[in-house]
């Protein structure tokens, strides 16, 4: 094995603290530790400690255990705590509890909290911290509120990260007025900020859009992270264009721009065909060096241009990425699938795989509908079964809705309803709504008329009507039903596109011929 040499050059400020701690007689590899940023290097200093015979002193284990963590190797911290931590104290528990939690393992996150209890060791604010972080993203509030009363119990002055934390696991759980009363009560002698952050992003998430709003008006001082809050309360509410006014202002008021509020902004542009604010997004990261190209800026410019409709262009970003993760490889091959070239979907599955990337399901629902829209019914099916039984992955509504809708298509209804029986779920109007809709095409009057009555309970809304009267009308059935329609007196929602030009944003309605601009779009048309 190799071993990291100390006789590396160091930059000046590493070196004081290396002759520091050698005077302290603190090992030299324990003091290298601290300046590892990739795996092979904690793992050349892993080795160096073992055959110094130094990996069981204190606390050299749990500063090992420390450094896999920060290089993001989860497994390797869990096997030198479980191996080389003799009596862990909460420093080294805190370290694991964290490093699970940051690898999406918070459920074992809490069995070591519990452990650390048993073990008659006292949590700090740190273990609390990171333990609330674990309850919120398992939507434990009992487990969350457990804790919440081990902190009362034991004194500890909820200080700004555990009161953020707190507020973050009741909001999660949707117990928004339980996360309002923290802050009320913490905001009386302290106004910071990052509670306040947290209660925005809690409301956001509730879709409490007016409540998120009136907490952002009233605070004096903000920062980056509160605006980020609002941007992405916004995307994830569906009001794009407040994002992109929101993003504006952060501009405007010269507010420093941060990974989250980028990634945001270009989705909104995305869901928009807002391709020139995307556009100057993409120049303004060119140009500043603070801004690191990550996996996730990246992705988010290739879904937005390909969103926006600039599929070659999209494609040669993605082409330029040095790392790509699942996210990535999900977002460009659905972006052709949108755009009707099923091939390129198949090719770029097998280039993933090839990658050693791990399909998820946003992945087949993609690839699905593909198939779908190019009419390939047995390709469809193949995907669907290597789903299931490759890769071991729990079809969703969604997969079930596109398998329906892709046998539906080609009229195999008797095959489409069977798969509907076999779902683990009930059905929902969509899905329902694919078969009706093959139904519809293929005149197939027996299967439409009992599942038009299931949807009609499912979702009365005036375009199942609608779209139902074609079949009726063609099976000698339409006057009951056109009765129904003008008892109900229903009127149908118009389909709306919206596109941006210099700037500008224009909508515009089906058959629209009241729109200041028809007159130009019509001509354009008709060529």
């Amino acid at each position: 094995m190799a071993f990291a040499s100390t006789s590396v050059r160091l930059p000046e400020q590493n070196c004081i603290e290396l002759q520091r701690g050698k005077r302290n007689r603190i090992p030299s590899s324990v003091l290298l530790l601290q300046m590892c940023r990739e795996n092979k290097e904690v793992k050349q200093l892993h080795g160096q400690l073992i055959l110094n015979g130094l990996i069981h002193r204190s606390p050299n284990a749990a500063r090992l255990v420390e450094s896999y963590v920060r290089v993001s190797e989860t497994a390797d911290a869990l096997l030198v705590f479980e191996a080389s931590v003799q009596s862990p104290d909460t420093f080294a528990y805190n370290v694991m509890i964290r490093g699970l939690n940051l690898s999406k393992r918070s459920m074992e996150s809490l069995f070591l909290y519990e452990r650390l209890l048993s073990n008659g060791l006292l949590p700090d604010s740190h273990t609390y911290t990171f333990v609330l972080k674990a309850c919120s993203h398992l939507k434990a509030v009992l487990e969350g509120k457990q804790v919440h009363a081990q902190i009362i119990k034991n004194g500890i002055e909820p200080n700004i990260h555990i009161c953020s934390s707190l507020i973050s696991m009741y909001s999660y759980a949707g117990n928004v007025e339980s996360a309002k009363q923290v802050l009320d009560e913490f905001s009386v002698h302290n106004n910071a900020i990052c509670p306040f952050n947290s209660m925005i992003t809690g409301y956001m998430n509730e879709g409490m859009v007016e409540e998120a709003v009136e907490i952002f008006n009233t605070m004096v001082n903000k920062d980056t992270t509160t605006w980020s809050a609002m941007l992405s309360g916004y995307v994830k509410n569906g009001m794009h264009e407040d994002a992109l006014v929101t993003f504006r202002k952060m501009m405007s008021y010269k507010i420093p721009l941060n990974e989250p509020s980028l990634v945001c902004t270009l989705s909104a542009c995305g869901e928009l065909g807002a391709l020139d604010q995307g556009r100057w997004i993409h120049k303004y990261i060119m140009n500043k060096r603070e801004i690191v190209m990550s996996v996730n800026v990246g992705t988010a410019l290739v879904d937005m241009y390909g969103k926006c409709g600039c599929i070659d262009f999209s494609y040669q970003l993605f082409q330029k990425m040095p790392k790509r993760d699942v996210v990535t490889w999900g977002v460009i091959i659905s972006s052709f699938a949108t755009h009707g070239q099923a091939k390129k979907c198949f090719q770029l599955f097998d280039e993933m795989i090839d990658s050693g990337v791990e399909p998820n399901g946003v992945i087949f629902v993609a690839l699905l509908s593909a198939c779908s829209h190019a009419g390939l019914i047995e390709k469809g099916c193949q995907y669907f079964y290597q789903m299931v039984h490759e890769f071991g992955i729990r079809p969703s509504i969604e997969h079930f809705g596109c398998m329906v809708d892709l046998l539906g298509r080609a009229g195999r209804l008797a095959e489409a309803e069977q798969l509907i029986l076999s779902m683990p779920e009930e059905p929902n109007s969509v899905i329902l709504g694919a078969l009706f809709n093959a139904c519809r095409i293929h005149n197939d009057i027996e299967r439409g008329r009992p599942l038009f009555k299931k949807l009609t309970n499912l979702e009365p809304s005036p375009d199942r009507y609608k779209l139902a009267a074609s079949l009726f009308a063609n099976n000698g059935e339409d006057y009951e039903f056109r009765k129904l329609l003008k008892d109900k007196s229903l009127e149908s929602r118009c389909g709306l596109s919206s596109i941006q030009v210099d700037g500008v944003d224009y909508e515009f309605m089906v058959s629209d011929i009241a729109n200041d601009r028809a007159q130009d779009v019509y001509g354009t048309l008709e060529g």
